[in-house]
């Protein structure tokens, strides 16, 4: 979307004003000095003379009188500027026919009361302008702010998997405890430190999910059918942070909390022509009895709140399960 500065609408803003009045004050001079004295009822009733008088009453209307407080000091400050507006229009009628024909005044009346209204619309928009800069940054950081927050709540959600996850390894004197707390570190300074950014490289969020995965592998076992498969190239692709690991963690929650032998996560990631495909595929336990709509918690809600918020027209995101298998396929277009 087209966005100015603050610096380039003032900037606008005076020159607007200033060639506008210039223009209207140009004219006026220059009618004056070829008119004036010999005609000057003439120059009186002359364009220049009116677009004047429109003007002054355009800028009187939006600085001052509908700044007033008083109701009725409103009021007569407007009846003075129709008196203005009619006595130009009677001046103009008696200039063409010699005589004031009612009619005639009152088409000129109109026309000059439509002409005062379009200055005063001009004026209005033009220094308006900041205002709707204003109201674009509002828009902007209140979508910052919820996708922040929506974000803020997948981490406590990450962290009861985690320390699940640790405290089963634990139970059995893992050897690999230590190694999985270190894991455990770092994912949590990608939630601290890189979340906050509203952009991340899609490698970091890849590593993420790498090692989301090595903590279930430790905790259910490195020969788990669990596989991550990323084919082209990350590199200068940027994403919104944590915004695929939701998938992931859906998959591990409704697909391999147990250990079975037919329990499955397989993840493919896909880089092409600035465009990312993540597939996520998971077992479906026979002891589960739940359809697509009662499995979608808060993950997937807040996934697809934040999905509309930073790719509402370059995203699509499927969600279904067929034969035993759950395939969540979200595609980006960057």
């Amino acid at each position: 979307m087209f966005h100015l500065s603050d610096k380039q609408i003032q900037a606008f803003k005076v020159i607007f004003h200033t060639v506008f009045i210039s223009i209207i004050i140009i004219m006026l001079f220059r009618k004056a000095m070829l008119v004036l004295p010999k005609y000057w009822l003439f120059f009186l009733t002359s364009d220049p003379v009116e677009y004047f008088a429109f003007a002054v009453l355009a800028y009187a209307l939006y600085y001052h009188v509908l700044k007033l407080k008083k109701f009725w000091v409103k009021v007569y400050f407007i009846i003075a500027f129709i008196i203005i507006l009619g006595v130009i229009a009677s001046a103009k009628s008696y200039r063409i026919h010699n005589e004031i024909f009612i009619d005639r005044t009152f088409d000129f009346f109109t026309e000059f009361l439509g002409k005062t209204f379009l200055f005063y619309a001009l004026i209005l928009i033009v220094n308006r302008l900041d205002f709707f800069n204003k109201y674009e940054k509002l828009k902007n950081e209140l979508e910052l702010t919820k996708g922040q927050l929506l974000k803020n709540q997948l981490h406590p959600h990450f962290l009861f998997n985690a320390f699940n996850s640790l405290y089963s390894i634990s139970l059995s004197n893992n050897p690999k405890t230590s190694d999985t707390i270190l894991k455990l570190s770092g994912m949590m300074r990608y939630l601290t430190d890189d979340s906050i950014h509203k952009q991340v490289k899609l490698e970091h969020e890849l590593k993420f999910i790498k090692e989301y995965i090595a903590l279930e592998k430790i905790r259910f076992g490195e020969q788990a059918n669990i596989s991550l498969q990323i084919e082209g190239i990350t590199e200068n692709i940027h994403i919104e942070p944590l915004l695929l690991i939701p998938l992931v963690e859906n998959a591990f929650k409704h697909g391999f909390y147990t250990n079975d032998s037919k329990s499955f996560v397989h993840i493919t990631v896909n880089i092409h022509n600035e465009s990312l495909s993540f597939k996520v595929k998971n077992s479906i336990q026979n002891k589960q009895h739940f359809n697509q709509d009662t499995r979608e918690g808060k993950g997937l809600k807040n996934l697809k709140k934040r999905l509309q918020l930073s790719y509402s027209k370059n995203h699509s995101l499927t969600l279904k399960s067929e034969n035993n298998v759950y395939l969540s396929h979200l595609e980006i277009n960057f």
